[in-house]
């Protein structure tokens, strides 16, 4: 789809203004009106707690219906997987990368749960080096899902999370990862909230997202309408604590994922107090850091603005 086409059809999808995803604020300010696609859409930061997410955002209806009819086209991507596109892509490294962080959970487990599992390549992992844990996975997509099916010992459900919530009885799961679903999602403290559910309290849960203020973000890459949500790690804790989980780990280098990525390892801890949101001092600056990092169109524009700004500087001091 043309970015012609793309504006045209998310100006007549209907939308609705949403309270902030993490501290139910109605104060935000804007921070982008131009995504990777040309579509238009409207990026804002929170006044209160400097989450910086879709605002105003197609209702729930118009995102479901995005999700399954229009978003594997925007990524120029495809609707089953092939063994391929497995190997020209960043999933192996990235299902090796979850492996190793969480092995010395895994080592003691006995089942895993992949919320979002995709074509399963985590999970083929899981099974040739963890052989006695019994795998388990939810993926909404009919084809990546019969694919995963296909090609695992373990127990694939096609469907929502919150389907899977439906049938599964109040089974619990060793470990649960959810990797690059968060961000979509459009009521992340219910997402998680559920997935709280089919934990116990020996549970971890690994959840990695794109960092949206990692240093080699540079551009509009991972601003569009598919990202609903951009976290830094300052915001995701804190929604993860709001929700009643304790980061024990936490990784920012190293992530083998297209988009510049972190993760984080946690428990659930429901006495835990959330860490304090940042002083307007700090927002403020986040502010000015997305705007030069994300919406400058590239590197020489950056650094011409940081040149400019040094000359400034040195004229005022």
């Amino acid at each position: 789809m043309k970015n012609k086409d793309s504006k045209k059809y998310y100006s007549n999808l209907k939308k609705e203004q949403i309270l902030c995803p993490i501290c139910d604020d109605n104060q935000f300010k804007v921070l982008a009106n131009k995504d990777r696609y040309g579509m238009g859409v409207q990026t804002v930061i929170c006044n209160n707690c400097s989450m910086i997410y879709i605002n105003p955002r197609p209702t729930e209806l118009e995102m479901n219906n995005f999700y399954k009819n229009h978003y594997r086209s925007f990524y120029e991507s495809i609707e089953v997987p092939t063994q391929d596109y497995i190997n020209k892509g960043p999933f192996k490294a990235r299902a090796s990368f979850v492996k190793d962080a969480l092995n010395k959970y895994l080592q003691k487990s006995k089942t895993i749960l992949d919320v979002g599992c995709a074509e399963g390549t985590l999970l083929s992992q899981i099974e040739i080096y963890y052989p006695d844990i019994q795998t388990y996975g939810i993926e909404p997509s009919i084809g990546f899902g019969e694919y995963a099916k296909q090609n695992l010992k373990g127990d694939i459900f096609i469907g929502s999370y919150q389907d899977f919530i439906k049938h599964s009885s109040g089974i619990c799961f060793d470990v649960v990862t959810s990797t690059h679903v968060l961000e979509h999602i459009l009521n992340p403290k219910e997402y998680l909230l559920e997935l709280k559910k089919m934990m116990h309290k020996a549970s971890v849960l690994y959840i990695e997202v794109p960092n949206i203020m990692n240093d080699r973000v540079n551009g509009l890459g991972a601003v569009h309408l598919g990202h609903v949500l951009s976290f830094d790690m300052q915001t995701l804790e804190s929604l993860l604590n709001i929700c009643g989980f304790e980061v024990v780990e936490s990784f920012e280098e190293g992530l083998p994922a297209l988009t510049p990525a972190m993760a984080v390892i946690c428990k659930i801890d429901d006495n835990i107090e959330p860490i304090e949101f940042p002083s307007k001092q700090e927002i403020l600056k986040k502010e000015k850091l997305f705007i030069q990092k994300v919406t400058w169109k590239n590197k020489k524009a950056s650094n011409k603005f940081n040149v400019i700004q040094k000359i400034k500087n040195r004229l005022l001091g």
